[in-house]
């Protein structure tokens, strides 16, 4: 087997891996799309305004959410793995792209927003995106976890 041969086995497991089942092609392709222009949107548009306009349009519907978010997970990795996206890895892109494809069904989804402070007053804020179903927290960044991140922005807000 030549070396190229290798490689195209390597391809061939990790699609297999990736792609389960035959609905997961096309939304791995919306999901690559969306991953691939979400920063000319957010240049162009207000971050409330690219958030309002998702809807329900498109979006992953599963009797169960938790499925559905492995699923949006899985296949969204698959792209942020790839060198020519990996600076794109994270987690505002996948809390964004999470609430983009993720149907409540019925719960209340919110995304959230907020900064980490440096422990010294010279350091700079990291900032922070995660999603929340129902109040549980769905792929927390793990300064989130710990609770060293104040929260700065949620939408929807109480007042949408």
């Amino acid at each position: 087997m030549g070396s190229g041969d290798w490689a195209k086995e390597g391809l061939l497991r990790g699609a297999l891996r990736t792609l389960r089942e035959p609905s997961d092609l096309g939304l791995a392709l919306r999901i690559g799309l969306f991953v691939v222009t979400l920063p000319g949107r957010l240049a162009r548009r207000p971050l409330p305004e690219v958030l309002g306009g998702f809807g329900g349009g498109g979006r992953v519907r599963s009797a169960d959410v938790y499925i559905s978010t492995a699923r949006i997970s899985r296949l969204r990795q698959a792209w942020l793995a790839s060198p020519f996206l990996a600076s794109r890895d994270t987690c505002y892109v996948r809390a964004i792209t999470l609430y983009r494809f993720l149907d409540p069904v019925g719960h209340d989804m919110r995304i959230h927003f907020g900064v980490e402070p440096g422990i010294d007053p010279q350091d700079r804020l990291r900032g922070h995106a995660w999603v929340s179903l129902d109040g549980a927290l769905l792929e927390p960044p793990e300064p989130v976890v710990a609770g060293r991140v104040r929260e700065i922005y949620a939408y929807p807000d109480d007042d949408s």
